[in-house]
This record gives C-alpha cells, structure tokens and sequence, in this order.
C-alpha cells in the first residue's frame, strides 16, 4: 500500500514527530511505525502532544498566571470572552470604509493611488481564511485584536526599486507592507497570495 511504501521510505518510529523528537515510549526510537501499529502510535503521539507532553509547561503557564491574575478571577469571564481577550476576534471582517481608515499609504502611495485600490479591492474580496492569512503575512497574528479592525492598522508603502514581477514583502514587527508597481488587480492577486502562503507567517525583512 502507500502507507507501506511511505514507512519503508521514511521510517518513521514512536518518537514525538514520527521522525525525531522525544520518545513516546520505552525505546520509541527503536519502535517502527508500521500497518499494523500506527494506530497505536496516532494515539500516543496525541496523549504526548496534548497531555504528557505539555502537563508541565501548562502547569509552569498556571502558575506565573496566578503569581498576577488569581485564577478564580478568571470564572468572571465566559470561554468566549476568555478566547477574545487571549486571541482575538472569531471572524475577520471589515468593510471598504474601515479599510480605507486602517491602512495607510505612504512613500508616495495614497488612497487614490492605483496599486492601492487594487488592494483594497482584493481584501474586501477574501474569505475567511484568505484574510487570516494576510493579517498572519503583515502582523504575524492570524486574527484581528480585541475590538476588530477598529483596534488594528497596517502602512502601506511602495517597494522602492521593485518590479510588477517582484512579491509583495512585510514588516510584521511594524505592521508595514511594501507593494511593487502592479499594473492590474489580478497581478496583485497572483503575488500578494503566492507570498501569503510560502510565507507561513515567517515573510519578515
């Protein structure tokens, strides 16, 4: 089978990542995810990832919390309160206007400027989890803050010396965005997306 030829190919064992990584048994290491057991290893891998292998960061995270904020203040809040506050908004959303306030052009870009239209345009066009992945490309967060796009900003500015062949590039650190000349929305469209997702969050210059 595939799996078969895919265990003989990489030779995966009962180690955290199937690969390297602490063992998830006595002699882990030395234990061959096969057919027959990997079922085995999905289950010890997911005890590892979500149990045994956290218990004493999440128990170290417990504690510094409460050195600040006792824990029993922490029932005031509702988890969907608690999960706004730690991460931020569920659903991105934002309109034409509210982009038009939240990002700045600058360097020679404004708001009548074509390449920042086009991305105007393009971000009222996203989906859900295209949107994401923009914020996570230009602010490494995948959501929007506390209180929405009213919270959050990025500047915009032309990529000096670059051409409509180049990607688009981020300061995530800064929340900055740097655009080549494209000459239409689609060509904004094809970089701005392709840079999105090769970058995984990791697009900082």
């Amino acid at each position: 089978t595939s799996f078969e030829r895919y265990c003989s190919l990489v030779e995966p064992c009962f180690l955290e990542t199937g690969l390297s990584g602490a063992p998830l048994c006595e002699g882990g290491g030395d234990k061959a995810v096969t057919l027959d057991n990997v079922q085995e290893f999905v289950q010890q891998a997911a005890r590892f990832w979500f149990d045994t292998g956290v218990s004493a960061q999440v128990s170290a995270f417990r504690a510094g919390l409460n050195d600040v904020f006792p824990l029993e203040c922490l029932v005031t809040f509702s988890p969907t309160e608690l999960r706004e506050m730690f991460c931020g908004e569920d659903r991105i959303e934002w309109t034409e206007e509210q982009l038009l306030s939240h990002l700045h052009p600058g360097g020679g870009l404004n708001d009548k400027s074509a390449t920042f239209k086009f991305l105007v345009a393009e971000l009222l066009e996203m989906n859900q989890a295209e949107r994401s992945r923009f914020l996570d490309f230009v602010s490494s967060c995948p959501r929007l803050p506390p209180g929405g796009i009213a919270k959050f900003h990025v500047d915009v500015f032309p990529d000096a010396g670059a051409t409509k062949q180049g990607f688009p590039r981020s300061r995530a650190c800064a929340n900055q965005l740097y655009l080549p000349p494209y000459s239409s929305k689609d060509e904004l469209h094809a970089k701005l997306h392709e840079a999105m997702h090769c970058s995984v969050g990791h697009h900082e210059q």
